[in-house]
């Protein structure tokens, strides 16, 4: 549901083009064609990333305990591990996380985890092992749909932020990043991207199959192409 997807979707995999200004379909673009499975249940259980030349081959797996809540996540590259996450949870809820590097040496430890009703989660802190506080994070949600974030430094200062709208039919059709650099010499500077979503295509349950990108001056800059493969009823 949270990723807008009707039916029992076992895998999407979108593959981004680049286009010119007319949205004529171009080459592949170099990064990346990306997988993502769903188990049984409807959670995401598998991530797959392979660049254009198919050296670089991201994998995922994530796992979830009965009630549906996010227990864990486990990256590679190329077969080896990268990074992992355990999530801890209580009483119906989360309760704390610990993050891995490619060693298996935790690098941050996570607090003050929170939660709408649909398990969502919209705050947490990022501490260094040493019990330094690195950063927080809160979540604006819609119900399942995520419709803001911000992120602060340690000191409590903004420094990005991601704000998406959608259509009456829950896709995403326009998106604002926003990332402050702090300089200790100059003034902080702003860097804003802009992007717009016009849908293309949709298959027989209403799920999009192609999407053109277009940026802060209307002109297509990618067309995502998605092939979506369902469960057998």
């Amino acid at each position: 549901v949270s990723d807008n997807l009707s039916g029992k979707v076992e895998q999407t995999t979108d593959s981004t083009y680049k286009t010119d200004s007319t949205s004529k379909t171009g080459e592949l673009d170099s990064c990346c064609v990306i997988s993502t499975k769903y188990d049984e249940k409807g959670y995401s259980s598998g991530y797959t990333s392979i660049d254009k030349a198919g050296k670089d081959n991201v994998e995922g797996t994530f796992t979830h305990d009965e009630s549906g809540l996010f227990t864990g996540q486990k990256f590679t590259k190329n077969g080896k591990e990268t990074s992992s996450l355990k999530v801890e949870t209580k009483d119906g809820t989360y309760s704390g996380a610990q993050s891995f590097d490619s060693a298996n040496k935790m690098d941050f430890y996570y607090t003050d985890l929170a939660a709408n009703d649909y398990g969502r989660i919209t705050a947490f802190k990022q501490y260094k092992p040493d019990s330094t506080l690195k950063s927080s994070m809160t979540f604006n949600y819609d119900n399942q749909f995520l419709k803001d974030q911000s992120v602060k430094d340690s000191a409590g200062k903004e420094i990005s932020s991601y704000a998406q709208t959608f259509d009456d039919k829950n896709n995403v059709v326009g998106s604002t990043y926003k990332e402050i650099k702090t300089d200790s010499t100059k003034k902080d500077s702003t860097m804003t991207t802009v992007t717009k979503y016009h849908y293309d295509a949709f298959d027989d349950k209403g799920n999009w199959t192609q999407r053109t990108e277009i940026n802060e001056k209307d002109k297509p800059v990618k067309i995502v192409k998605r092939a979506i493969s369902y469960y057998k009823q």
